[in-house]
């Protein structure tokens, strides 16, 4: 990497940079040579050695007839990073106090669109979780949104992930239960009335989907609370739920 672009990536503005390195190779010098060194103009010399002096990287020469400027030592970078690191360790902690509050808040997503509904059943499916778990009613799947099976069987029979459901049906032949049932990564219990599910519901790592057929929508919920309460729910109903 070039001085210049090394003295940019800590924080000089070009021009900037082109004067510093100009000064250490000129040596105490007026304005107007290092105008001709740079090739700009002298105005805006006088403009980029006050903010080098601001810096503490050049100084003014006091003499008798003509000013003069110098670059000051290059280890004053050293000495300034030095100084940063040391402000960021003492604000670290209150720092990482905010970013722990903000993090805390559940960040939620809402999709009303058809094409938004597919894209969350698409990362649901893809998430790279080591298991999704569902509960749905088969039936209140509009076929508008039947593509939603077709995701998931791609993606079971892929072996793309885990995953544990359980679904309200009468019909213990639906052909998403018969094309998936088999799998090695597919568990499925079913559910009988009056208990029916309302809305498709997923949990996938620290996120719960839900889907509301009636008002085609989506709502993705990150939050690790949510899920994990979620998740503890379905564990309850796994359990009185009907092998198929």
């Amino acid at each position: 990497m070039e001085l210049q672009e090394t003295l940019q990536q800590f924080g000089l503005a070009k021009n900037e940079a082109n004067v510093y390195l100009a000064l250490l190779q000129l040596g105490p010098s007026p304005v107007l040579a290092i105008a001709r060194r740079t090739g700009l103009k002298r105005p805006t010399i006088y403009l980029i050695l006050d903010e080098l002096i601001k810096h503490g990287l050049a100084a003014l020469v006091p003499q008798e007839k003509k000013r003069l400027f110098i670059a000051l030592p290059p280890d004053r970078f050293e000495e300034k990073l030095e100084l940063q690191i040391e402000l960021i360790r003492q604000a670290l902690p209150e720092l990482t106090a905010l970013y722990r509050t903000q993090t805390a808040k559940p960040a939620i997503q809402l999709f009303e669109s058809r094409e938004g509904m597919m894209n969350v059943y698409k990362e649901i499916t893809s998430s790279g979780e080591k298991e999704v778990l569902g509960f749905f009613s088969i039936e209140a799947v509009p076929q508008e949104l039947f593509e939603s099976f077709e995701i998931f069987i791609r993606a079971l029979k892929k072996k793309k992930m885990r995953l544990r459901e359980i679904v309200y049906t009468k019909d213990k032949n639906h052909f998403y239960i018969q094309e998936t049932k088999n799998l090695p990564n597919r568990e499925i219990r079913r559910t009988a009335a009056p208990h029916k599910f309302f809305t498709d519901n997923f949990i996938y790592g620290n996120k719960v989907a839900l889907f509301s057929f009636k008002k085609r929508f989506a709502v993705v919920i990150e939050s690790e609370d949510v899920a994990n309460s979620f998740r503890s729910l379905f564990e309850l109903a796994w359990q009185s739920a009907e092998k198929i």
